[in-house]
């Protein structure tokens, strides 16, 4: 028999979404209350979750490197005209076509994050449906509970990236599904810059930084309130490390710890 070794990733713990949701969380599941099985599937979708958001940090971070350098030559350099004013040389970001393919990666994390949920609790909610699973837990746990308002406040970019998935793969508003650099004259040689858009109106840049962000944030916190609500010992606790404080080789966000008062 020959054994394989074969790479997988190019990141390492270095990287925050890594660092996060393995070593991170993976420690938080294994002080749970669930079983084994439950425990091996969450972390094999924990993993799953980790390879999506690298996939989309890497499709997202060559567009909103573009944006900013067009930015900072429009800064410099201003705007271009020729024909003594009476043609613009628009800028141009050539890579915002790739939004689709970090919006897939967006949705399907959602979708992941969907199943960690089903993992712990035993159901089968569709994560292109968080508001069923929000109504759900507002009755179970009730809308105070941690769960519960973590999937109440959220709802809102949830929805966003749903959208934006659900007309890039079924067009209905007859819109481009982006919209590149816009120049708008508004007098005095002055011009007005519009940067890239999404069908909707969403600046793109700002749209993928908030969403990076907000899905990273999202699993974790999703796992640690779910397991927080009834499968965690009595005598633990999980406390968040200051930005600050993280250890930049593996920068995890929360840990497990004795509940302040507890005597061993």
């Amino acid at each position: 028999m020959v054994f394989q070794i074969q790479r997988i990733s190019d990141v390492g713990t270095s990287n925050p979404i890594v660092a996060r949701m393995t070593i991170g969380i993976m420690e938080i599941i294994d002080f749970s209350t669930l079983d084994k099985d439950r425990k091996e599937n969450l972390k094999v979708n924990c993993f799953k979750i980790m390879n999506l958001l690298t996939l989309a940090e890497k499709t997202a971070k060559p567009i909103l490197e573009e944006i900013a350098q067009i930015k900072e030559e429009i800064k410099a350099k201003g705007i271009k005209t020729q024909s003594f004013g009476r043609c613009v040389d628009v800028p141009s970001s050539i890579r915002i076509e790739d939004s689709r393919a970090f919006i897939k990666y967006a949705k399907q994390v959602l979708h992941e994050i969907a199943e960690n949920i089903n993992i712990i609790y035993n159901k089968k909610f569709d994560g292109s449906h968080f508001h069923k699973i929000r109504n759900y837990f507002v009755l179970e746990f009730g809308e105070k509970s941690a769960l519960a308002k973590l999937l109440s406040e959220d709802q809102g970019w949830i929805k966003q990236i749903i959208d934006l998935r659900n007309e890039d793969e079924h067009p209905k508003t007859g819109k481009p599904f982006v919209n590149n650099i816009n120049v708008e004259p508004n007098g005095n040689g002055e011009f007005t810059i519009f940067l890239p858009t999404f069908f909707n109106g969403m600046q793109i840049g700002s749209a993928l930084e908030v969403f990076s962000h907000n899905l990273l944030t999202f699993a974790e916190e999703i796992i640690i309130s779910s397991l927080a609500e009834k499968f965690f010992p009595a005598i633990a606790t999980i406390y968040e490390i200051p930005e600050a404080d993280r250890d930049p080789a593996s920068s995890i966000r929360f840990r497990v710890g004795l509940k302040e008062g507890t005597k061993l």
